[in-house]
């Protein structure tokens, strides 16, 4: 909930501590728990004084809310919707089906996107705000939970309105600003999407790590092998690698609004399209043991593993965001200065208020991307003090990265082509390993022994970390499987409280 209005919610990088936290014990309940913010943000973003006086009340007081986007045969494609909304009288009717909606059933006000039936176009959606409990039981139905194969403890389902009254006070926002409402609270509830992703390969981790090390094979233990220790370690620099790149997008919305556009659609689309490679991966080094739903920590690993395949459907699927991305393109040719991105990679202290910010569907210039040359000569002068050719490597290819995006950029691409969506995803790559490189903290010793792989494994997904750097890596993914431990040169405040056990 907002300080604004009576919560103490003034950071989605701190919302992005606690809930990671909680997502190493169950990412539904994460899920859970932001909906508050996630379902609302229409409301918190262009509502009124009244609207969100009556919506935080409301919460605070322990009520649900949903927010009503997708529909059954149309799913992201929001300017087909046929759930309308018509002027009648002194207020509102609305006609239609909302269809995977999370806490459909729990929610007592809902944030629906319906279309003025005597509008077309882009102007034809507008956002209501619906009290369920001011409509008669038969102007609405709830539909009926709908089974999902991971995080089955959120309640997904939907709601049909048949001729459902609401008051002219209902609409939120101006008339017809439906669906630049929905981009930008997309915006910021995309960047919340890698808490779950966070969490899920956090536990996953420990788990794989604390059964390998016990583990007796060929007069040793699983983790002797070296192949098992290159995997072990190659998922702690994804992870390091992944809190980066989400920790600097949650600050964006706060210290860089205007590049909301491109912050949002790298953490929705990236974070959990790593994460979700490297639980496959863990898969296989964990062995059958990731198929069980007992023994190891009462099978953990195979719910993990049905949760995280979710993530990447939420708030937009894959090819929509890559989409939304791919859009941005005419900001990678704009002049920027790289010093204004300095914000996003701080640590901690005091923010700007996240709302009252202009955030525009459309990025004007890109300060991260635009440091690149900067950030690849201070890697090149770390590598060569220290002797890190890995990291030099990292250097040359986030320099190669740049100069490919920006020459793609500069092409007329279609963003829902196939062409579009790779650049997207190339782009996506390189915004966040100068995320990452940026992130690195500052100081006259030796660089991270995972930041020269982490920039590689994002650049060139598929690339085997060396072996000297799993070697140097195995005793912070030794400590994952002592309890109340985080390795080395992890992000303060993120700590790994989850040490496994029967919870679902």
């Amino acid at each position: 909930m907002p300080a604004e209005h009576g919560g103490r919610l003034t950071s989605l990088e701190d919302l992005l501590t606690i809930g990671r936290v909680i997502a190493e014990r169950d990412p539904a309940v994460t899920l859970i728990a932001n909906s508050p913010l996630g379902a609302a943000m229409p409301v918190w973003l262009a509502g009124s004084a009244a609207q969100r006086r009556q919506v935080a009340d409301a919460v605070l007081g322990g009520a649900y809310v949903a927010l009503g986007i997708t529909e059954r045969a149309h799913g992201a494609d929001l300017l087909a919707s046929e759930t309308t909304v018509r002027r009648e009288g002194g207020g509102y009717v609305i006609d239609g089906e909302k269809w995977l909606i999370n806490n459909a059933a729990q929610a007592r006000f809902v944030c629906l996107l319906a279309r003025d039936p005597d509008r077309t176009g882009m102007r034809s959606l507008s956002f209501v705000l619906v009290d369920l409990e001011e409509l008669p039981a038969a102007s609405y139905e709830i539909l009926p939970r709908v089974p999902t194969h991971g995080v089955r403890a959120a309640q997904i389902g939907g709601i049909r309105f048949h001729g459902a009254r609401v008051p002219a006070s209902a609409l939120i926002g101006r008339a017809g600003a439906g669906l630049e409402l929905a981009s930008a609270s997309l915006s910021v509830t995309r960047t919340l999407v890698p808490v779950l992703s966070l969490g899920v390969l956090a536990t996953a981790l420990r788990c794989c790590t604390a059964f390998l090390a016990e583990r007796r094979l060929y007069g040793g233990t699983a983790t002797d092998i070296p192949y098992v220790r290159e995997e072990l370690a190659a998922a702690l620099v994804d992870l390091r690698a992944a809190e980066a790149v989400a920790r600097a997008c949650a600050r964006a919305p706060h210290v860089l609004p205007d590049l909301v556009p491109v912050t949002s659609a790298v953490a929705k689309y990236l974070v959990p399209k790593v994460v979700e490679a490297r639980m496959r991966k863990l898969s296989v080094v964990l062995g059958a043991r990731s198929y069980l739903r007992e023994g190891h920590w009462s099978g953990l690993f195979e719910k993990l593993r049905r949760d995280v395949r979710l993530f990447g459907l939420f708030d937009g699927s894959e090819p929509v965001v890559l989409s939304s991305l791919a859009a941005q393109a005419s900001c990678l040719d704009a002049p920027a200065d790289p010093r204004r991105a300095d914000a996003l990679f701080a640590r901690g202290g005091p923010l700007p208020s996240l709302f009252g910010q202009d955030t525009g569907p459309f990025a004007d210039d890109d300060p991260v991307t635009a440091g690149v040359e900067e950030t690849a000569a201070v890697l090149e002068r770390l590598g060569a003090a220290h002797g890190d050719g890995v990291l030099c490597r990292a250097a040359a290819a986030l320099r190669a990265a740049a100069a490919r995006v920006r020459t793609e950029a500069r092409d007329a691409l279609d963003p829902r082509s196939l062409a579009g969506q790779q650049f997207a995803d190339r782009y996506a790559r390189l915004f966040a390993a100068t995320c990452l490189a940026r992130s690195a903290p500052a100081a006259d010793g030796p660089p991270a022994p995972w930041l020269g792989s982490g920039i590689s494994a994002l650049l060139e997904p598929g690339r085997r970390m060396p072996a000297g750097t799993a070697r140097l890596l195995w005793e912070d993914v030794a400590r994952l499987a002592r309890p109340g431990t985080e390795p080395a040169d992890g992000p303060a405040g993120l700590e790994l409280v989850a040490q496994g056990g029967e919870s679902r």
